[in-house]
């Protein structure tokens, strides 16, 4: 089976050494001596058509004895962590680095110590057992059930990268769940009809919302507030700024949704009604995106969040000293009558959050 896509790096020579598929390491050593053409197919096709699991475990054991003594700073109290005498730690420590034909530890009366390439080979060596630990459990754990996709909603101005950071924390706790990323219109202000409905393949969206929750037609699961902040045309004076107070946008008629939307945006209109006259107030209907171009068009400044910024090419995203705290709810909007496993990933999400 040759295996035209996986880039060569001579990387691949410790990867490979640390799997159990190493009788053939002078075949290793032969492939490192051909041209890079040669060498990248052959590594590859050897690499990916042998047996990685061998008795439940895909990484070389030695690596545990090698991390044990670069945490300890020494064979003995590594070998006592380990249970194992002394001299059989460091024999797996020297077969170690004669695969890998490395010098690991710098060993003297005092202690031993990493080698620069210990260094590198220490930080490869976690991500190489979490990897293979997490694939064994995987298949375990589908072996024995059926995986359940989520499908998050996507678009810019409900991006899904926040939610499959989180995700990625903890998805590895939980093989039997996936997200699928489905692509959303912004155009169009009609999430709440996308949740739950089949015909558009919507299981949650990530974003921020209103209090009223669109007339409470969804459920939401806040995972943090969003300061408010202001959006300004590139060619407005204010451009240049990172950073304004109200008393910037005197003279200004800044671009609001209209008052009931939400509460939280309510509050500030209060603020700027009662103190702030010099700031004129044009109200607009819940923001979609016809609302950025809007702005852009009338060169008016807009009530936005960071969230936002860069999601219309011709608005740049300021921060702003209201005076007081004013922000938003952001978090994951789902379903009045979510499926069994949406109940389930929105749990997750809550121990996540510590709730």
């Amino acid at each position: 089976m040759a295996v035209k896509s996986i880039p060569w790096h001579p990387r691949m020579l410790f990867v490979a050494m640390s799997f159990p598929i190493l009788p053939q390491l002078p075949a290793c050593k032969a492939i490192l001596r051909q041209n890079p053409l040669q060498r990248k197919s052959q590594f590859a096709n050897m690499v990916l058509t042998q047996r990685f699991m061998q008795e439940a475990a895909m990484y070389n054991k030695h690596l545990d004895a090698f991390l044990m003594a670069a945490d300890c700073g020494s064979f003995t109290k590594a070998a006592e962590k380990l249970f194992i005498s002394p001299n059989a730690l460091i024999k797996q420590i020297n077969l170690l680095e004669a695969k890998l034909e490395l010098t690991l530890f710098s060993r003297t009366n005092h202690g031993i110590a990493l080698t620069e390439a210990g260094k590198s080979i220490y930080r490869d060596a976690r991500r190489i057992i979490q990897i293979s630990e997490q694939a064994v459990a995987t298949a375990h754990t589908l072996g024995a059930g059926k995986q359940h996709a989520i499908r998050l909603g996507s678009s810019l101005m409900c991006p899904a990268r926040p939610i499959v950071n989180l995700w990625l924390a903890v998805s590895a706790a939980h093989p039997l769940i996936r997200l699928q990323i489905v692509p959303m219109d912004d155009s169009k202000n009609n999430r709440p009809e996308l949740l739950g409905n089949k015909d558009n393949d919507v299981d949650i969206i990530a974003g921020i919302f209103p209090s009223t929750l669109w007339k409470n037609r969804c459920n939401a699961l806040t995972l943090r507030q969003i300061p408010l902040a202001v959006a300004v045309p590139v060619n407005h004076p204010l451009a240049g700024r990172k950073h304004i107070t109200l008393t910037d946008l005197y003279g200004e008629t800044i671009l609001m949704v209209e008052r009931g939307d939400t509460s939280y945006i309510d509050n500030l209109r209060d603020e700027i009604e009662e103190n702030h006259p010099q700031i004129h107030i044009h109200d607009v209907p819940p923001y979609d995106f016809n609302v950025f171009n809007y702005a852009e068009n009338t060169g008016r400044p807009m009530i936005s969040v960071d969230l936002w910024d860069g999601i219309h090419p011709a608005l740049v995203t300021l921060t702003c000293d209201w005076g007081k705290e004013y922000a938003v709810p952001y978090g994951i909007l789902y379903a009045k009558d979510p499926t069994e496993h949406v109940m389930e990933f929105i749990h997750i999400m809550e121990r996540v959050m510590g709730r």
